[in-house]
């Protein structure tokens, strides 16, 4: 390719075979000091994608505005609670997200508390379609180059991407490991962009910035519209006490979705903590979901979260966590 990564417009992707050890490099060469970060956009846009990766359709294409909104839910926190500055210095001053996020956060005379799911539906859609528009321009064909044009593709209009299909298996099988490493260099560029005291505990606002604090919907959901009022994993009298885990844990899918939650008690909630129940209960929460799909009212309520969901996508997450070093086999306490 001639045409420098940030200025390529489109590129088809191959299902050519690639093996671990070129994907690896492949990977490696993103963190090598031969790339040049002028924002943190690719940081932010592979982790966005690695938080996407369960959710492809059956061509192994994810949408744009589906990337987009995990990247913009990200920098919001970044920017209007932790007030972390995403550009280096030169004639921009601030990162385009930046921009439209201030913007957004004026308009609504948002604190520096206020969570992102807290705006409205409306103002969420415009930030984020502002952000395809003008964070997408080169950050989609610099992070292709920089994986040396093997792991996807994207079209013209950048709508969506593509993988190949050894790529997306190999993604898969290490996205926990790929993320930790990108965390890892997307700390030291934040430290090299900011003032040592706004700067601290970088890693503990990347990962605040990750996590979704409102899970009052989801609660909703399984105590009321599904009457689940007994904990999924003791069985024990919930009482409207009722609190929402993640059965494969948040700090391995970094996602919020209907498909992954179960009501718990505070015990079970408190103990299971990053690890993965027992597989006996696996069949329990592909069949809550089953009734879920069902009932056409929730789910037309929670369509995004059941957007391509497939019954085998909890096995394979299960399967993945595993293979990276996730406790298998928790249980309540007698």
């Amino acid at each position: 390719m001639d045409v420098p990564g940030w200025l390529l417009k489109e590129y088809s992707i191959s299902n050519d075979f690639h093996s671990d050890d070129e994907l690896w490099s492949a990977v490696n060469n993103i963190f090598s000091s031969r790339v040049r970060y002028t924002t943190s956009y690719k940081f932010c846009f592979l982790k966005a994608i690695l938080d996407n990766i369960y959710n492809v359709n059956e061509n192994l294409e994810l949408k744009m505005v589906d990337i987009f909104a995990r990247f913009t839910e990200i920098y919001w926190n970044l920017v209007v609670k932790h007030h972390l500055n995403q550009i280096r210095k030169g004639r921009h001053k601030k990162a385009s997200i930046t921009i439209l996020i201030e913007e957004t956060k004026e308009r609504n005379m948002a604190c520096p508390e206020m969570p992102f799911e807290r705006l409205t539906q409306v103002e969420r859609d415009r930030l984020v379609t502002g952000a395809v528009r003008y964070c997408s321009i080169n950050v989609v064909g610099a992070l292709c180059t920089d994986f040396r044009f093997i792991v996807y593709g994207f079209d013209k209009q950048k709508t969506h991407i593509k993988f190949n299909y050894f790529a997306y298996i190999f993604l898969l099988k290490y996205a926990y490991i790929i993320g930790k490493l990108n965390y890892f260099e997307w700390i030291k560029f934040l430290e090299s962009v900011n003032d040592k005291e706004v700067a601290y505990d970088i890693a503990g606002c990347l990962d605040d910035s990750s996590q979704r604090t409102d899970l009052s919907r989801y609660r909703k959901l399984l105590l009321e519209d599904l009457h689940n009022h007994r904990c999924f994993y003791c069985g024990c009298e919930l009482n409207n006490s009722c609190e929402v885990d993640h059965f494969i844990p948040w700090s391995f899918v970094k996602d919020d979705k209907a498909w992954n939650f179960v009501q718990a008690c505070k015990n079970c909630n408190g103990s299971k903590k990053d690890k993965l129940a027992g597989p006996q209960y696996m069949g329990g929460i592909i069949t809550r979901n089953k009734e879920i799909l069902r009932m056409p009212l929730l789910v037309e309520s929670f369509k995004a979260d059941f957007d391509g969901y497939r019954d085998e996508r909890l096995p394979e997450m299960y399967k993945s966590a595993a293979f990276n070093g996730f406790e298998v086999g928790w249980e309540p306490k007698v």
